[in-house]
C-alpha cells in the first residue's frame, strides 16, 4: 500500500478526531491542557511504509509481525503468513492516534482502564511497538480498555499511555488490537466451494470408510452410501456438511510440520472435485485439539475449473501455500472431516 493510499485513507479520520477533540473538551468543560489535541505519534503518518515489525504484547503472549521478502509474517507460528490486511489498519490507526482528554496518574486505578505494564500478572493491557528496516523504534503505546464512542465522533477511542510515563490519556480512533493470537494469522487455509465436490471417503485407522457421493453438480444433497440396514439419516444437512467442509475452512493456530501423524490415530478424508481436484486431508487429536495436513493433486491435467483455471495449477497452488504446514481446526470442522456412520444413521423406528 502506498504512503498517497495510506493518506487517502486518514482524511475523514483526521476529521473525526479533531472534532471529537473540540467536543469533549467543549462538552465537559475542560481548559485545554498541555498535550491536548496532540498526535501521539507525529510524523509516523508519512512513514507507515516505512514499518518493518511490530511487536505486540498480549495477555495471552507475544505476537511479533515482520515483513520480508514473503510479505508480512508471524514470527512465533515459524514466520507463517499474517492477516497483511489487519496489520496495515493497525499501524494505520497507531499514525492517527491523538490526544483528547488527560486522565489518572494514580497507577491503582491503571487496572480499571486496563493500562497495567503487560508484564503484571492478570494485566489485560496490550503494548505496541513499531520500528523501522534498521530496528529503530517508530512507536511504543500501552493500549487499554476501548471507549466505544465519543462525543462528535463515530469512531470512539482508546485510553493509553506511553510506557514509563504515569500519565493516562483517552484518546480519538486507536487500532484494533484483539487478544485473540489466531487474529494475526491469514486464517483461511482452503476454499472449495461444496457445490464441486463430487465425493467425500473419510477412513478411520479401525477401517470403518465413510463414502459420501453426488452423480451431478447439480443435484443438491449427498448420499450417504452403504447405509447399514435397519439405520436411516439423522439428518440430510449433517450429511451435506460433510461435503461442504473444504468451504472457508480456517485455522486456529499454525506450525510448520516436524513429525509425521500417527497412522494408529489418524483420520484420512480424501475430497474429490467434478473438475479433477482431489484434496486429501489427515486428521489427528493432539492435546484435546485438532490437527490437519493437507495434500492435493489433479486426476486430469487437462481439466480446468468452470472459471477456466487449470486444476493442476490449483493443485500446485494449495501445496505451495499448505504443504509443510500443520493446521489446528475447530472442534466442528474435524467433526466434519472425521464423521462415522453412528454420527450421521439412527435406528428406524418401527413401521417407518
Amino acid at each position: 500500500m502506498s504512503p498517497k493510499t495510506f493518506i487517502a485513507l486518514s482524511v475523514a479520520t483526521a476529521v473525526a478526531v479533531a472534532a471529537a477533540a473540540f467536543a469533549v473538551t467543549r462538552d465537559r468543560g475542560f481548559t485545554p491542557v498541555a498535550g491536548a489535541g496532540d498526535i501521539v505519534f507525529p510524523g509516523l503518518i508519512d512513514r507507515v511504509n516505512d514499518v518493518a515489525s511490530m511487536v505486540v504484547d498480549l495477555p495471552g503472549g507475544r505476537v511479533t509481525v515482520e515483513h520480508g521478502k514473503n510479505g508480512w509474517t508471524v514470527k512465533e507460528n515459524d514466520d507463517y503468513p499474517a492477516r497483511a490486511v489487519k496489520v496495515r489498519q493497525v499501524i494505520l490507526a497507531l499514525a492517527q492516534l491523538k490526544l483528547l482528554e488527560p486522565k489518572t496518574r494514580s497507577k491503582d486505578k491503571f487496572s480499571k482502564l486496563e493500562l497495567q505494564d503487560p508484564d503484571v500478572k492478570g494485566a489485560q493491557s496490550k503494548r505496541v511497538k513499531l520500528f523501522d528496516g534498521a530496528g529503530k523504534p517508530m512507536a511504543d503505546v500501552i493500549l487499554g480498555r476501548r471507549r466505544q464512542t465519543l462525543p462528535g465522533t463515530t469512531l470512539g477511542g482508546v485510553y493509553l499511555r506511553r510506557p514509563g510515563d504515569d500519565q493516562t490519556w483517552l484518546a480519538a480512533g486507536g487500532p484494533d488490537v484483539t487478544d485473540e493470537r489466531r487474529d494475526w494469522l491469514e486464517r483461511k487455509i482452503i476454499d472449495i466451494d461444496g457445490t464441486r465436490v463430487k465425493k467425500v471417503v473419510i477412513r478411520h485407522p479401525d477401517g470403518e470408510t465413510v463414502t459420501i457421493s453426488r452423480p451431478t453438480p447439480e443435484t443438491k444433497d449427498f448420499v450417504l452410501e452403504n447405509i447399514p440396514a435397519g439405520k436411516k439419516l439423522i439428518s440430510q444437512p449433517g450429511v451435506n456438511y460433510v461435503g461442504e467442509v473444504l468451504g472457508n475452512l480456517l485455522l486456529d493456530d499454525v506450525r510448520k510440520s516436524a513429525d509425521s501423524f500417527d497412522a494408529q490415530a489418524t483420520v484420512t478424508a480424501d475430497i474429490a472435485t467434478f473438475d479433477g481436484l482431489t484434496v486429501q486431508v489427515l486428521v489427528s487429536k493432539r492435546d484435546g485439539k485438532h490437527w490437519i495436513r493437507l495434500d492435493a493433486s489433479a486426476t486430469d491435467a487437462e481439466a480446468k475449473t468452470k472459471d477456466g483455471k487449470p486444476v493442476a495449477d490449483e493443485a500446485k497452488e494449495i501445496i505451495a501455500r499448505a504443504g509443510g504446514w500443520t493446521y489446528q481446526i475447530s472442534d466442528y470442522a474435524a467433526s466434519n472431516l472425521s464423521k462415522r456412520y453412528q454420527n450421521l444413521v439412527e435406528d428406524k423406528k418401527s413401521g417407518s
